[in-house]
């Protein structure tokens, strides 16, 4: 009786455990760069529209038990779609206190963000690599932690034991000048804070300042059937990419009879077929919303290839 009392409970916390990936937005990108380029990308794991407005962002400076600024949110935010949010500085400000000029956010970083802090210190956007961010809701509750809350890592947090902070090995961090992804098998946010804060666990490193991954999230909560059956041998590459206009070039390795254009969630929406002669064409897409989308290119030998693009 207690053995199967013990199982039953083991598999109804096992079911509440799996219920709770893709159930919620999460950080899914952080970026640490030169000037006030701070930004951090929110992605919805859900099948749902999310309500922004539930939620907000927290920045705990310093090594701070208590949250030190709040950035409430605003809009709606599609299914497995994104929203960057970046530092609001436009123009170089002069600090008194600390005898320095604040230089101001790049314009190519601004222009990405769809939702901008006031620009006016202090805001969490003003993050350095050794401060803790949450994802919470307005009601308190925790949904994402970045770092480990009353921790000050000098330099920022590494991927070296025992510490997993950067110390005088500054060139070993991983939080200050950095972009950093979540990784595609991440499918919640960290609710608990953690007793070390080993960032490489979930987190990709790229270097600074880069920004062309910000605006989609790769993650295993969008699966689908669209990278089925493919192609050992073909490729094709499309471009510009991003799209900025209504023109989408593609050129391929091997002959097709069909392209189809398909959202996030692996949905075709748009669909052209071919005489089975065509190698290159130039698509017409002034339908294509601003977003991320994937091309597939059915072969005639009746394999496939994929490749993500981005609709400015």
């Amino acid at each position: 009786m207690k053995k199967t009392l013990l199982t039953a409970m083991m598999t109804i916390c096992a079911t509440f455990l799996m219920a709770q990936d893709c159930s919620d937005l999460f950080f899914s990108e952080y970026v640490e760069g030169s000037a006030n380029n701070k930004a951090l990308e929110i992605y919805n794991p859900t099948n749902n529209p999310i309500d922004l407005g539930l939620y907000v962002i927290k920045r705990y400076s310093n090594g701070s038990p208590f949250p030190t600024e709040a950035l409430p949110l605003s809009g709606i935010l599609q299914p497995k779609q994104t929203i960057v949010v970046t530092n609001g500085q436009t123009d170089s400000v002069w600090v008194p206190n600390g005898s320095y000029w604040s230089l101001p956010i790049s314009q190519e970083l601004y222009n990405i963000g769809d939702f901008h802090c006031s620009g006016i210190y202090p805001t969490p956007m003003y993050f350095n690599g050794d401060d803790a961010l949450t994802l919470e809701t307005v009601t308190g509750g925790v949904i994402d932690i970045f770092g480990k809350i009353g921790e000050q890592p000098e330099n920022g947090w590494n991927n070296i034991p025992p510490s997993y902070t950067a110390g005088s090995q500054y060139w070993t961090s991983w939080t200050v000048d950095q972009t950093l992804i979540r990784k595609p098998s991440v499918k919640q946010g960290v609710k608990s804070n953690p007793a070390l804060f080993m960032v490489h666990m979930e987190w990709d490193s790229l270097p600074r300042n880069t920004f062309d991954s910000l605006g989609f999230h790769t993650c295993d909560c969008a699966s689908s059937n669209i990278w089925e059956n493919q192609s050992n041998q073909h490729s094709f590459i499309a471009y510009p990419n991003p799209v900025v206009g209504n023109i989408l070039k593609m050129n391929a390795s091997a002959h097709w009879i069909t392209i189809e254009i398909q959202n996030i969630v692996g949905q075709t929406i748009i669909t052209y077929h071919f005489d089975g002669s065509a190698r290159e064409t130039s698509l017409y897409v002034p339908d294509l919303k601003a977003g991320v989308f994937f091309v597939k290119i059915f072969f005639a030998d009746k394999t496939t290839a994929v490749q993500k693009i981005i609709k400015r």
